[in-house]
């Protein structure tokens, strides 16, 4: 029995079946079971601190119906600091698409806003086809990964240059300014300060007309 399973089981007053995990998607899973409780944790709670164990055994033991505000704050500050690269197969990853090259607006943007500092990936994804007639993700960022990953549909003529390269921008930002859980709880992916570097990309008030404009057209 580990330490952690000992403190744990002491402060919570359960029995665990407990699972440290060093994957990119479970931070803490909990199933309750009539006679114990099958925990899996990442192995950042390795380190966590006493106030972060004693609201982890609050919810254990369901005196709390979600995960306290400390519990999401420690996971939050420690993803920032996790690296899995190294796990990042790069062949898998495409840059040149049939218009765009995301890797010279990357390299573009990333010289002229970010003195060259970040050392992030991008890729393409998606099929290029928009079948959700509701809701259409641009981009997205995966802090572990450093990946910066571009919906293929703005792979198309119809998409002008400056809205690609507005949406690279946009996800660089999410790496300088990331996402936070303030004392109350609430999760702010974008801060103050993310709006504040957003808006200096010099096509924004362009690019973010463009795309209320033809908001209709991406679901066609």
């Amino acid at each position: 029995m580990t330490t952690l399973q000992k403190i744990l089981e002491s402060s919570s007053g359960l029995k665990l079946k407990l699972k440290i995990n060093d994957n990119r998607s479970t931070m803490l899973s909990v199933k309750w079971e009539p006679d114990h409780a099958k925990v899996s944790l990442h192995r950042m709670f390795l380190q966590a601190p006493q106030n972060v164990m004693d609201a982890l055994a609050c919810y254990l033991r369901r005196e709390d119906e979600s995960i306290a505000p400390s519990v999401k704050a420690f996971i939050e500050d420690n993803l920032k600091q996790l690296d899995y690269t190294h796990q990042l197969d790069q062949t898998k990853l495409y840059t040149q698409g049939n218009v765009y090259d995301l890797k010279r607006i990357y390299n573009e943007i990333n010289r002229e806003y970010f003195q060259n500092s970040l050392n992030l990936k991008i890729t393409w994804f998606g099929k290029g086809v928009q079948r959700n007639r509701s809701r259409v993700t641009f981009g997205l960022y995966h802090d572990a990964t450093k990946l910066i990953k571009v919906n293929r549909l703005l792979d198309s003529p119809a998409y002008p240059e400056y809205v690609i390269a507005y949406v690279v921008y946009h996800e660089m930002v999410h790496h300088v300014c990331p996402a936070y859980f303030d004392e109350n709880g609430h999760h702010h992916i974008h801060s103050d300060e993310f709006k504040k570097q957003e808006a200096l990309f010099r096509h924004f008030d362009l690019a973010q007309s463009w795309i209320k404009e033809n908001r209709a057209n991406f679901f066609v």
